[in-house]
């Protein structure tokens, strides 16, 4: 075959490929939403509409509805294609169907389903308004669905709501389900009379329906006396098909009459008193958050009414649906006493939801790739809402501290991903989600607007805004505005902030005469993956000197080398200690110079500063993760200096990595002899402790490292009341935990004291603590009863396979756990195909978290040269995922092999 001829030949298949990716002439197009599609119904798709009639039956497995969709087509297509993915039933459910399609008035008797997609033939077509009519029926299910049941068992009342991102609206109904596609939707609901609906608008009005059977063409069935509603809603504005959302069910609702916005909060009726004690906080929270967006995006809010719902189990934190969004129950009605951390998580979640309604809602990305210039962008928001709002707190300090670590995590590992992410179809989707678009992309964004100036950043998210209101924009569209604000050209700049993967490492170099003057510093910057990146960056750069010697600060930008002179400071007087973050402007591993860390762990304690003792305190924490710090001296500077530290924030972080520390990286011998001083200092200070925020902080790290039958049975004496810490509610959370963490240590009592608690709480929230708190009991047949239902039980709610990964994984029962690591690994291709965005992540986590042996890192190595075929987005997440393992075990071998006869000192202030 001649070379012309091999030309002609693979061009012919790649024309043959992009004809069937769109679903043009002749040709199918793929399943799910492949680019080629998305693309050309975009170009020739245009002012789609939805009307839904929907009908909502208590204890329905199927959604029933009709519908009629319009849509205006330019005359360049031969046929429409909607999204209609019906997924896998379970054994004796009905499956889901599309019956009764007429286009513009026409019967069509010959629309085909094929690849996820209804097709509806050109010769039913016409240049112009179209309009389709169908009926269809989709599944209700607790888990797995778009639509999804729950049914509380402490007073028999059901709830249904959607769940549709990224891609599932179309196994509801046949729609258009790619972001840029944006339409109106009309929703009419068939309901119960004791039941509320919320969507996305303001109910129009409602009517009963009287007494009697529902009528049989709304699914009615004889011998019914149940009055029914028909709930009817005016025209959304333009919204992504991801964020139409109902939700239904006997709520109750709570009005803020100090707000001069409209917006509720609804909660099932058993959580109505429970909800009354938080309301206060989560009306004022909205309405600062309010009052904050509309006045930085210089835009009035987009919608006509902001309701929050509150769902037990809900998948995410929350969902920014267009004017409803849905909330986890835990995460805004606490199930224990909350901390400063846990008032801070509901804000950032508050915040990030209400942001969203500019950045995702109003102006949605045109595509999934561009999935960061949303979620990065709320959660930089919400902090910047929080900074205003909050002020009690830092709130770049709680950034850096609960924010940024996350990051890091996985942008050092060789399973990182740019913020930019190619997706050539939207069944990929859930591939983009992760850290790096929720944390590294505000990261990012609080070092471009420290790069380009506040107000230039200010005015360039206002310019974006304005300009793409109730459509879509690309990552692109944001560069320009910012060139054009800041007059400065930054193809570059952008192109290694959001199409390069990795993150730098810069350490300071620097020298003193013998006069003690400053004789040379330099910033070195190293990409940690060593793939020849660099990162264009500004800086805050500190000089420390002793007490009374104020800090110098200046501003640095790091160049497009490797190396920065910094030729300012030559001949100042030389500093104990040098950081090159100060303020945390910067985005990567920022370590300390051999000379500054010696003088930082002498002088830590003296740190009044504490958004600095914060850095110092994590950039000691990057040198233990890069075995340069040994774990046991980080614990004993914790337990030194702890006692002192005021900050809930920060004394939960230091906490969290000591607790770390002890479990993951002691050897056995060092564990028992530094158990008994680390577990007086958390007993003491969970009872003596200043605030009640504090008293609880520790008192769950107690929890985490209670390793000696002391402490053990310190623990049970809370559990049966005889011992209280002060200014705490001991909740049936708190119970729960405490048995967990006895069973993750072996204790004898501890089954016993699981049955036996479970027997007296029997309300939702504690039936999924119990069955997660059972994951720890240290029994082969419990670990393989508890695996095989994680594969087979399909009436198993996903939440509670999520809430009993951890306990399932205890790092303590890493030898009853390993057998099952290569099975959790071969189920990847499975659980990413029929569980929910984040589900792969948690999995993986738990599953390699819950190793640190060399074993284990055989068996992960093994699987991925066995299996040369696993998709890429899985392969990334599973070397970002044994970075952690492989960690653990260089620090262990590093510090912990001759542990047994190398002494143990843990120093403590009085």
């Amino acid at each position: 075959m001649t070379k012309r001829a091999i030309f002609i030949l693979v061009l012919l298949m790649l024309m043959s490929n992009l004809i069937q990716a769109q679903g043009g002439r002749g040709a199918d197009p793929e399943p799910g939403v492949p680019r080629g599609l998305a693309r050309l119904r975009a170009e020739h798709y245009k002012n789609v509409h939805y009307d839904l009639a929907v009908t909502l039956r208590p204890g329905a497995e199927l959604l029933k509805g009709s519908e009629v969709i319009r849509v205006t087509l330019d005359g360049a297509v031969d046929q429409l294609v909607l999204d209609w993915r019906k997924m896998p039933v379970k054994e004796g459910q009905p499956a889901p169907r599309v019956w009764n399609v007429e286009a513009n008035g026409r019967k069509v008797t010959d629309a085909r389903e094929t690849n996820d997609h209804l097709i509806i033939p050109g010769s039913y077509l016409k240049k112009g308004v179209n309009s389709v009519r169908l009926n269809f029926e989709s599944p209700i299910s607790t888990s797995g669905s778009a639509v999804t049941r729950y049914l509380d068992r402490e007073d028999k009342s059901e709830y249904i709501y959607t769940l549709f991102v990224p891609s599932d609206a179309s196994t509801a109904f046949p729609c258009f389900d790619q972001p840029d596609l944006k339409a109106r939707f009309r929703l009419s609901i068939f309901a119960p009379k004791e039941w509320k609906v919320i969507t996305n608008v303001r109910l129009l009005g409602n009517d009963a329906l009287g007494k009697g059977p529902l009528p049989p063409e709304l699914g009615g069935t004889p011998g019914s006396s149940q009055i029914y509603i028909q709930w009817t809603f005016p025209m959304t504005e333009p919204i992504s098909t991801y964020l139409f959302a109902f939700a239904a069910g006997p709520f109750h609702e709570f009005r803020d009459d100090t707000s001069s916005f409209p917006g509720s909060i609804f909660v099932r009726k058993s959580k109505a008193e429970r909800a009354r004690k938080e309301l206060a906080e989560v009306f004022r929270l909205t309405r600062e958050g309010m009052k904050f967006f509309t006045g930085y995006f210089d835009y009035k809010f987009p919608f006509e009414k902001y309701d929050q719902i509150v769902l037990p189990e809900f998948a995410y934190g929350g969902m920014e649906h267009a004017g409803a969004t849905f909330l986890r129950e835990e995460s805004v009605l606490f199930p224990s006493d909350p901390t400063a951390n846990d008032l801070i998580n509901r804000a950032e979640l508050i915040f990030h939801e209400l942001a969203h309604q500019w950045f995702g809602d109003l102006v949605t990305m045109r595509w999934f790739d561009d999935l960061w210039l949303k979620e990065g962008f709320a959660t930089f928001m919400a902090y910047k809402a929080m900074e205003v709002s909050m002020p009690e707190h830092n709130a770049w300090k709680v950034f850096y501290q609960k924010t940024k670590p996350s990051a890091y995590l996985t942008d050092v590992t060789k399973g990182t991903t740019p913020i930019w992410q190619e997706i050539s179809n939207l069944s990929a989707a859930k591939s983009a989600y992760g850290n790096i678009v929720y944390r590294k992309a505000p990261s990012m964004l609080r070092q471009a607007e420290f790069y380009l100036e506040p107000e230039k950043f200010r005015r360039a998210v206002q310019v974006f805004l304005k300009e793409h209101a109730y459509g879509n924009a690309e990552w692109a569209d944001l560069v320009r505005a910012f060139e054009r604000t800041s007059n400065r050209k930054l193809d570059e700049w952008a192109a290694a902030w959001v199409k390069r993967r990795g993150m730098p490492d810069v350490r300071v170099n620097w020298s003193a005469d013998n006069q003690g003057r400053i004789k040379s510093l330099t910033l070195q910057q190293r990409d940690v993956l060593d793939e020849g990146g660099t990162w264009p960056m500004r800086v805050k750069l500190l000089l420390a000197y002793d007490e009374g010697v104020p800090p110098e600060t200046l501003t640095v930008t790091l160049n497009g080398s490797g190396e920065t002179r910094v030729g300012e400071v030559t001949g100042r007087r030389a500093p104990r200690y040098v950081f090159a973050n100060y303020e945390d402007y910067g985005y990567g591993r920022f370590l300390l110079d051999e000379e500054s860390k010696r003088a930082v762990i002498n002088r830590l304690g003296s740190v009044r500063d504490p958004f600095l003792r914060a850095l110092l305190w994590g950039a000691l924490w990057d040198s233990l993760r890069e075995a340069e710090l040994p774990p046991l001296d980080y614990i004993n500077l914790a337990v030194r200096l702890l006692p002192e530290e005021q900050d809930e924030v920060t004394a939960q972080s230091v906490l969290a990595r000591a607790a770390t520390s002890f479990n993951r990286y002691l050897s056995s011998e060092e564990m028992r002899r530094t158990a008994p001083e680390l577990e007086r200092l958390l007993s003491e200070r969970m009872m003596k402790a200043s605030t009640p925020g504090l008293r609880i902080t520790y008192f769950r790290a107690f929890q985490s490292v209670a390793t000696t039958a002391e402490a053990r049975e310190q623990l049970k004496k809370i559990l049966r009341g005889e011992l209280k810490i002060p200014g705490m509610t001991l909740r049936p959370r708190d119970r729960f935990d405490i048995v967990t963490a006895l069973l993750m240590r072996g204790d004898s009592d501890a089954p016993a004291l699981l049955d036996k608690l479970s027997a007296e709480e029997t309300s939702d929230d504690a039936r999924r603590y119990a069955y997660a708190a059972g994951a720890a009991r240290a029994l082969p047949e419990a670990k393989k009863r508890y695996f095989d239902a994680y594969l087979t039980d399909t009436k198993l709610a996903e939440s509670w396979i999520e809430a009993s990964l951890a306990p399932f994984n205890s790092i303590q029962q890493s030898e009853l756990t390993l057998p099952y690591l290569e099975r959790a690994l071969a189920e990847l291709p499975t659980l990413k195909r029929t569980r929910k965005i984040f589900f792969v992540n948690g999995w993986l986590a738990s599953f390699l978290g819950g190793q640190c042996n060399e074993r284990a890192l055989r068996s992960v190595r093994g699987f991925l040269d066995r299996t040369p075929a696993l998709d890429r987005d899985l392969r990334l997440k599973v070397l970002e995922s044994v970075d952690g393992l492989e960690r653990c075990v260089r620090i262990r071998t590093k510090y912990a092999a001759d542990s047994a006869s190398s002494p143990v000192t843990i120093n403590r202030t009085k």
